[in-house]
């Protein structure tokens, strides 16, 4: 059984995007038929995989909840299927390769269409390059987005107040109208919240944003989710 790791969500998921590429990642299949079958079952293989390296986790039962939230909605994505299995695969690699470099308490790994989001905190600066470096030797990676903290403390669990930042983004990214919460990943490290995926337009980023802005915990918001209309990420503060 693997160690226990801090994730909120065993969640599904290059600074410069070709435009093939991005219309892949914005498309939809023909066959929604199809891609619901196959998504839904690569995301009930995650389940029992979150399950097993969860397992022993004060946080368990919230993170096979995302896990099986995400699962249930896969079939929203504005991924290809070939994507969607891509990204599991990147994911699980990294992840593996961190539990057997005993890194997986302080890193957290989020993916979405290759672009891989690292987050967490360590204590020193080569524990930071060292995930990034493994995460750069997995295939199919476009991106890596290094937004490991490097705090004296470092963090080998999740804080209650991020556990708290994260579940309530959930509920209100799920409730919003006009927000496809399951194209979005992010987690709250020291109450600073970090985004990625993809918004559907720059209403819908706003609304994203501002949602993680007017929690009273979150002190800062980190964006690099992609949009039509702004392709940059965003750092903003409150």
């Amino acid at each position: 059984m693997y160690p226990c790791q801090r994730q909120t969500g065993y969640n599904v998921r290059r600074a410069m995007v070709p435009d093939l590429i991005f219309r892949e990642e914005a498309g939809v299949l023909k066959s929604r038929r199809q891609q619901r079958w196959y998504e839904t079952l690569a995301g009930l293989a995650v389940i029992v995989m979150a399950i097993g390296s969860l397992a022993g986790c004060l946080n368990t039962v919230t993170s096979v909840g995302h896990a099986m939230v995400n699962a249930g909605t896969t079939t929203q994505e504005d991924r290809s299927l070939y994507r969607i299995a891509a990204d599991y695969a990147i994911k699980s690699e990294i992840t593996h390769t961190y539990l057997d470099e005993a890194m997986s308490l302080d890193i957290n790994t989020d993916v979405y269409a290759g672009r891989v989001l690292l987050t967490g905190a360590v204590t020193n600066a080569d524990a930071k390059r060292k995930a990034e470096e493994i995460a750069r030797r997995v295939k199919d990676v476009r991106e890596i987005i290094n937004e490991i903290q490097v705090t004296p403390d470092g963090s080998i669990s999740a804080s209650i107040h991020d556990v708290l930042i994260e579940n309530e983004l959930q509920l209100f990214l799920l409730m919003e109208k006009g927000v496809s919460s399951i194209d979005y990943r992010w987690r709250s490290v020291n109450s600073v919240v970090y985004f990625i995926g993809f918004a559907a337009s720059r209403e819908e980023l706003d609304k994203v944003l501002n949602l993680a802005h007017d929690l009273k915990a979150v002190k800062k918001v980190v964006s690099h989710i992609r949009s039509p209309e702004s392709m940059a990420p965003l750092t903003t503060g409150r």
